[in-house]
């Protein structure tokens, strides 16, 4: 019953400090405090079905001395029963440790998994350098790696207590005997502090290699159509072989090292062992010791040998439970977040799926009064619901203040009468969606990438609306391209398409969206006049209901001529408004449009 321990764009929020005064809270501790109430109803447990694997060889060798060498059937009889019955109870505990251990382990996977791709994709994280390899391989393997905790703890420290309460029985059947044992669990504590420091650091250097190949191969993937287009395709394929044996190298002195700890750990125990079961057949031939006692001495012995070869392995495990919980905290204090931050939390645990397949009604449009950001001073604007509104900014930089305010960066929008607020962004999650000019595309399937909004049902029979979509975005034409249409591969961040189709794919996956509150930002500037005035008509058509609202801060005279309304912001406020063919005659309008 010993388990192997080889099993195995916004204000950020203010960033944890990295002095050792002001460390971010560590992942170990978060772990350990989610899940007290079930250690506090496990451990118990764990305790009583590890003590009972030694209880059984005692009470062997008392049905021994007292049943069959003192001639009593009914206390041989009894005994046997009672050790099967104390048996069957210790294995019915252990289940239910299991059990337990392993659902809270499972859990806690998920919620690391989460927490770190929900700090990884939040607006309000603060920009980090780590290549996306990197963030993937923590957000998974150094994740799964620290829920093992969960998986030693239960373990760990129950063995611990018997094994020093059979120390104690020891020590009162014959001192040496006691001492023979404290002397070996002595020298493996010695030889455990020792190797774990060098165990850690080793694990920590392994898995950054890993972590480095990760990086580099996502790099080439999504670099991948740069490289042909260069003919460098077998340089690129020796950069990353020369990655992946770094890492396979720093893996090897890791197994090494451990290999080599492991078998020190496991000779100690041995010599200890052996010491004790050679101690108490002396006693037992000089006729101090009784056989049953010599039976339940060596049973116990066994039982407790394999609780110290588990132990022994304790330095592997804890090396690797601890570098990737390290890893992981220090990735999300780099996002300017920390593992127990409830919002976080609260996006972990957020269910997008609930509600699929019903459409929300109107939010009550779209307001900005006196934003100030970046170069906007006091901007007034209103979408109302059934608009479809263009905005045209003189300076660019002033269409990125007004994406930050529309992400709850600075104050002064609505929805409805719903502040955008950063600090709560799961109160308009469902009524307003910001499609910056940035195109993220992640891996799946074409339909996977529209249906990410709890409006449309990802395994939904009928697919209207995923090719509606397509054709308001003017990519119906993915469907005859892509060999397996909606069913077919898209890379992460869109590797296999043109910067055009990938703009595209993004505006489909906005127009799918549904939402009542639609902010697209340059959506067009990757595609060609004609594809982008069928976008203009498709995206209009598919937007302009009486319970939607849109705007698209755009230069394209496709869009512009085909919006309900136009905006022309000059020096951070609305210069002027109307129909495209009259802003013509504004020199600055015209200027800004034709640049």
């Amino acid at each position: 019953m010993v388990p192997s321990p080889s099993s195995s764009p916004v204000t950020a929020p203010a960033r944890a400090a990295t002095s050792d005064a002001a460390a971010p809270p560590s992942v170990i501790s978060s772990i350990l405090r989610t899940n007290r109430p079930m250690l506090a109803r496990i451990m118990p447990l764990s305790v009583l079905s590890e003590g009972i694997e030694v209880l059984v060889p005692i009470g062997m060798g008392l049905v021994i001395d007292h049943g069959i060498i003192a001639g009593s059937l009914p206390i041989t009889l009894l005994g046997v029963l009672a050790i099967i019955v104390v048996r069957q109870l210790g294995l019915w505990m252990w289940i239910a440790v299991f059990l337990g251990s392993q659902e809270g382990r499972m859990k806690e996977r998920h919620r690391l998994r989460v927490v770190a791709t929900a700090a990884a994709l939040d607006p309000r994280s603060t920009p980090t350098e780590r290549p996306a390899g990197e963030v993937l391989s923590i957000a998974t393997s150094d994740a799964d790696r620290a829920s093992d905790l969960l998986d030693m703890v239960p373990w760990a420290f129950p063995a611990s207590a018997v094994v020093l309460g059979v120390a104690v029985w020891f020590l009162v059947l014959d001192v040496w005997l006691g001492v023979a044992l404290l002397l070996g669990i002595v020298a493996l504590v010695v030889v455990i502090r020792v190797v774990t420091p060098a165990l850690s650091r080793r694990y920590d250097d392994q898995q950054s290699e890993a972590a480095e190949a990760a990086a580099t191969a996502t790099d080439l993937v999504q670099g991948l159509r740069v490289l042909q287009g260069l003919g460098v395709q077998s340089r690129a394929r020796a950069r990353y072989r020369e990655r992946s044996r770094i890492a396979l190298a720093a893996a090897l002195r890791n197994a090494r090292f451990s290999g080599v700890s492991s078998g020190l750990t496991t000779l100690v125990t041995a010599v200890m062992l052996a010491a004790v079961v050679v101690l108490a057949a002396r006693h037992t031939l000089a006729g101090a010791m009784t056989l049953g006692t010599l039976i339940a001495v060596v049973g116990t012995t066994r039982s407790i040998m394999g609780q110290l070869q588990g132990l022994s392995g304790v330095p592997v495990w804890w090396a690797g439970i601890s570098t990737s919980a390290r890893r992981v905290r220090d990735l999300l204090a780099d996002y300017g977040w920390t593992v127990d931050d409830p919002r976080l939390a609260e996006l972990a645990g957020a269910d997008d799926a609930e509600g699929a397949g019903v459409r929300r009604g109107a939010a009550g449009g779209l307001r900005i009064a006196g934003a100030r950001a970046g170069g906007l001073r006091g901007l007034d604007l209103e979408v109302r619901d059934g608009e479809v509104v263009a905005l045209v900014a003189d300076d660019a930089a002033d269409a990125d203040a007004l994406v930050e305010v529309l992400a709850g960066a600075s104050p002064g929008a609505r929805v409805g009468r719903t502040a955008v607020d950063a600090a709560r962004p799961g109160e308009l999650r469902e009524d307003l969606l910001v499609e910056p000019h940035r195109v993220d595309l992640f891996d799946g399937t074409l339909r996977d990438q529209l249906a990410t909004r709890s409006a449309v049902a990802p395994s939904a029979a009928d697919d209207s609306w995923a090719t509606d979509a397509l054709a308001a975005a003017g990519a119906e034409d993915l469907l005859r391209i892509l060999p397996d249409g909606l069913d077919a591969r898209i890379l992460d961040r869109g590797a296999n398409l043109s910067g055009g189709q990938r703009q595209r794919v993004a505006l489909a996956r906005a127009v799918a969206s549904d939402i009542p509150v639609l902010v697209l930002q340059d959506p067009t500037t990757a595609v060609d006049a004609v594809t982008e005035q069928r976008i203009a008509e498709g995206l209009v058509a598919a937007r302009r209901l009486p319970d939607r609202a849109t705007l698209v801060l755009t230069r394209a005279p496709a869009i512009l001529r085909e919006a309900d309304r136009v905006v022309f912001v000059r020096d951070g406020v609305v210069e002027a408004q109307g129909a495209h063919t009259e802003l013509m005659r504004h020199d600055d309008y015209r200027e800004a449009v034709q640049r």
